[in-house]
């Protein structure tokens, strides 16, 4: 029979406890900061188009801008949430904004499964869905600064979407849907 001396099994015992402690902390503290900047966006959302810059009397209110500036560059939202992010959404990369004229706009209607890239599952295909990308042609256009700011607005992992390989994977689902719907569709002779 092996014998472990007491002090181990009581020294692994405070490791794990030290561990679970510290990773519950983490993911409680990170859902709450996430579950804050998608509060800050519906309220974005369903303000009225009335006021002069929403985003800026949103950052007036708030404690905390540093952090609220990374994500309230979002400017001109639509009304409701089904409108979530149409034509003038955001307007240049220049200041951490996405850039939707240049990877496109798409809604519900438009949208592919972008779990079929390796690293999307179904919470973060709606996370993406939350920011308003929607189709792989978007995915393919993303650059160096784009990858940044959806990995923060998403909540993802640093350097997941790079190392996944996004966009390379979504340019040739995107190539492949194209290929798929310039084809005519040839019957069978029998």
């Amino acid at each position: 029979m092996i014998s472990i001396p007491l002090i181990y099994i009581e020294v692994f015992l405070l490791m794990l406890t030290s561990f679970l402690i510290g990773y519950f902390f983490a993911f409680f503290y990170q859902k709450s900061k996430y579950l804050r900047k998608l509060n800050k966006l519906q309220r974005l959302i369903n303000l009225d188009k009335t006021e002069e810059d929403p985003v800026q009397h949103i950052i007036n209110e708030e404690e905390d801008t540093e952090e609220y500036r990374k994500v309230a560059t979002l400017k001109n939202i639509g009304k409701s949430r089904k409108n979530k992010i149409k034509e003038n959404t955001i307007s240049s990369v220049k200041d951490g904004e996405l850039d939707f004229e240049r990877i496109g706009n798409a809604d519900e209607t438009d949208a592919d499964n972008l779990q079929k890239i390796i690293g999307i599952g179904p919470f973060t295909e709606e996370k993406l869905n939350d920011i308003g990308i929607y189709t792989f042609e978007q995915i393919s256009k993303f650059n160096s600064n784009d990858i940044e700011i959806v990995t923060e607005l998403i909540q993802f992992f640093p350097d997941r979407i790079i190392n996944d390989h996004w966009v390379s994977k979504a340019k040739m689902l995107a190539e492949s849907k194209r290929r798929t719907f310039k084809e005519p569709i040839r019957m069978k002779k029998a």
